[in-house]
């Protein structure tokens, strides 16, 4: 089975923002996952958080580029809410009140353990408190 990434909505906006402190890293982690041939995996929430911060950060002339991108990309694969159990996520977040996730992190942490993977393109702490690996 082919190693998935799961990116996360820091990832794809430091992608699209060269002037992101992890903007080059998150180039290079994109490079290593196109020639390793690794499955990348995002969910309609994180492109629905990811368009939010988009617009929140000022930089909403970068929202279709975005879209397009997760659209067109072949190695993408967009996990939808639909597939996610709301219980397990809602089970996740009441186990874990002592942290500062968010709701759309408690599901990714979900999708992510349903799916086997490990490794998260992300700057966010909060992945590493999960246990999972960040890449950035």
């Amino acid at each position: 089975m082919a190693v998935e990434f799961f990116w996360d909505t820091s990832a794809f906006f430091a992608l699209l923002n060269s002037d992101d402190p992890a903007h080059r890293a998150v180039r290079e982690v994109a490079a290593r996952a196109s020639a390793e041939r690794c499955r990348n995996v995002t969910s309609d929430w994180m492109i629905g958080e990811c368009c939010t911060l988009l617009i929140a950060r000022r930089k909403s002339h970068l929202v279709s580029r975005f879209l397009d991108y997760t659209e067109n990309w072949r190695a993408l694969t967009v996990v939808s809410s639909d597939e996610v159990p709301m219980s397990r996520t809602k089970a996740f977040l009441r186990q874990h009140l002592d942290h500062a996730y968010s709701f759309v992190d408690c599901a990714s942490f979900v999708i992510m353990t349903q799916r086997g993977i490990s490794e998260a393109v992300t700057t966010d702490r909060h992945f590493a408190e999960a246990g999972f690996v960040p890449l950035l």
